[in-house]
Formats: C-alpha cells, structure tokens, sequence
C-alpha cells in the first residue's frame, strides 16, 4: 500500500471504499425492547440484525428507482407501505 501522504484522490478512496462505515439510529423503547428480545432469542447482537435488516431492504429495493416506498404516518414518521 502506499504512504498515505503520496495518495491522490482516486488512490484514497479506493482505499476508503473496503472500509466499513458506521450507522446511528434512533428507535423508541419498544422497537429497542423488539429487538433485544430477538437478539436474546438468537444469540445475535443488535448490530448483526441492523445489517441484516438493512440487507434484507436493499435487495429488496434493489430494481425500483429512487424514490422510496415510504410515506408519513400521522405521528409524522415515515412508515413502509
């Protein structure tokens, strides 16, 4: 690999592409409560089923344009449909 100073663009995020990246999301106490009941249940860390589900969405996405499928509820929170 080479030194990280001489790298130019392209080089750095050919690089930074194989890394992997982090996402934060909020959810109220009984999503959380959902989950860590499904995470129990299968020996799975929360994180293996937020990939997992994040997986599962995109392929499931994969083909449509993109607009997604979602629409607010009455709460004002985007809800699939």
């Amino acid at each position: 690999m080479p030194h990280i100073a001489a790298l130019c663009y392209t080089d750095w995020w050919e690089i930074s592409v194989a890394t992997k990246h982090r996402v934060i999301i909020s959810i109220d106490d009984r999503e959380f409560r959902q989950l860590a009941a499904l995470s129990d249940k299968h020996c799975v860390s929360l994180a293996w089923l937020g990939r997992q589900a994040i997986i599962e969405f995109l392929e499931r996405h994969e083909d449509e344009e993109l607009q997604l499928p979602l629409t607010l509820s009455s709460k004002g929170r985007r809800t699939g449909q």
